[in-house]
């Protein structure tokens, strides 16, 4: 009867200790990474190396699109210094009551692509003639031109917004 009970005992004390072990493991899994929140500021200076990445931004709101709410600005350090977020189907709408009002916001860092972006030059339009093959390379060449003199802008497709 005592060895029956000492080997319940132990069996107990092995068992209990491997749940704990367990529940250990659970738990660092589980702790969230520590979230780095920018600024609008560091956003656009870091753009071209955040494009396509999940991303937090904190900002003031300046404008709210009366059509809707669909879409906000945020301020950076001045009012010269803003950036573009869209609601999306997770946020759903801002509201004019957030004008001035200071805004965590996740979302995905995108580009905006130009038409030379979006246009691959000959492929659609196959061997065509003549005048016609001559003025769409100068257009292709015009456009691609344009493109990289011009300034890269970006937006936040918003997946969720935290009032501050």
């Amino acid at each position: 009867m005592k060895k029956i009970a000492l080997l319940s005992v132990a069996v107990l004390f092995l068992f209990s200790c491997g749940q704990q072990a367990k529940k250990a493991e659970t738990k660092s899994e589980d702790t969230p990474k520590e979230v780095v929140v920018l600024t609008v500021d560091q956003v656009l200076e870091q753009a071209s190396d955040l494009a396509d990445k999940e991303i937090v931004v904190k900002g003031t709101v300046m404008h709210v699109c009366q059509h809707g709410g669909q879409r906000c600005f945020l301020m950076g350090s001045n009012e010269d210094i803003t950036i573009r977020i869209e609601a999306g189907e997770k946020i759903g709408a801002f509201s004019q009551e957030q004008m001035g009002s200071e805004l965590e916001i996740s979302g995905v860092l995108k580009e905006v692509l130009t038409e030379a972006d979006a246009h691959n030059p000959g492929a659609e339009h196959g061997e065509a003639e003549g005048e016609e093959a001559a003025e769409t390379q100068d257009a292709h060449k015009i456009l691609a031109e344009n493109q990289a003199a011009a300034e890269r802008v970006f937006f936040i497709e918003g997946l969720k917004v935290k009032e501050l």
